[in-house]
């Protein structure tokens, strides 16, 4: 006789290994991912639900600002002539960089041996008088900087202009008016007070004024160009250049748009350790005069704190850095 304990322990048993059986086969059916013939996705990695997506690696220093000297652009005139545009120029990755108010007259020494900064530009134009404590003077433009804003003090001017900013994402864009808190929460870096020179993507709008009418006079200028590829061309041109000359230069360029900041003997563009100030520069950004317009601010622009990040552990990221 067949013990009756025994056979109950045996059903019991085939039906927990048939439960089993049952149960993994429902699992491979409704989760294909796990099959052994479809290995996980990415690069050799399981994306975890929920986690941020890795930040691209970051370039090297020499990339975030490439400095590109003593270029020379031909150029037609209506009347047939040719103009050779002298210019250098330093272009600008938004994505890893940053800018800072560098407030104070007379700088430029301290610029040039400035080894946080990447260079030093011309920021919008301003006018003396109160304001902006012992600077004295008053923006003509907003300023959104990573250590800090600073409100322009002419507001209508502010309104009446034009600017460019970096995304928090990282992204360049060039814009009209001033600093809203819509443009506040959205941007990491505004600096209004400009001039539109060009806008290929968009009109500017009925409350634009800008900076300069049509200028006779042949001077020195910085230009904030939007590059195709996204990136920012800071250029300092020669002298010599009239504003119909410049049309073609930006057009040459192959610029989306090209404002400008302030112009002639104030034109600033120093690269630490590579192209500083010196008084044989001041004479020429003067157009061969002995003195030039004292300033009392640039923009600084240096590696932003994403970059910093990725780094090696011996460079801290600096204060202040967005």
């Amino acid at each position: 006789m067949v013990d009756r304990h025994a056979l109950r322990s045996l059903r019991l048993l085939v039906l927990c290994l048939s439960a089993g059986v049952l149960g993994a086969g429902l699992a491979w059916l409704i989760h294909p991912g796990q099959r052994g013939d479809n290995p996980p996705s990415g690069p050799g990695r399981f994306s975890l639900p929920g986690l941020p997506p890795q930040p691209p690696p970051a370039p090297p220093r020499d990339h975030l600002a490439q400095l590109q000297q003593n270029q020379v652009l031909p150029l037609p005139r209506p009347d047939g002539s040719t103009i050779n545009v002298g210019y250098t120029s330093v272009i600008v990755d938004p994505r890893w960089t940053t800018f800072e108010f560098f407030g104070g007259w007379n700088r430029e020494q301290q610029a040039n041996v400035d080894q946080d900064a990447l260079l030093f530009t011309s920021g919008p134009t301003f006018a003396r008088g109160h304001g902006n404590g012992a600077l004295a003077m008053k923006l003509h433009g907003d300023l959104l900087m990573a250590n800090g804003r600073w409100p322009a003090g002419n507001r209508a001017a502010a309104a009446a202009r034009a600017w460019v900013g970096i995304s928090k994402e990282g992204e360049l864009e060039f814009g009209y008016g001033d600093l809203t808190p819509d443009l506040e929460q959205r941007l990491r870096v505004f600096i209004g007070g400009l001039h539109a020179f060009t806008n290929t993507l968009q009109d500017a709008p009925t409350s634009y004024r800008g900076v300069y009418g049509e200028m006779k006079l042949a001077d020195v200028r910085i230009i904030y160009g939007l590059r195709p590829d996204g990136r920012l061309e800071l250029v300092e041109t020669a002298d010599g250049v009239l504003f119909r000359d410049l049309e073609t230069f930006v057009a040459e360029k192959g610029f989306l748009a090209a404002y400008l900041p302030d112009h002639a003997s104030k034109s600033r563009l120093i690269v630490p350790g590579r192209r500083p100030w010196t008084e044989e520069h001041a004479v020429w950004v003067s157009g061969g005069k002995p003195s030039i317009t004292q300033m009392p601010f640039l923009l600084k622009i240096k590696p932003n704190q994403d970059w910093l990040a990725q780094q090696p552990d011996d460079v801290q990221p600096v204060a202040g850095t967005n």
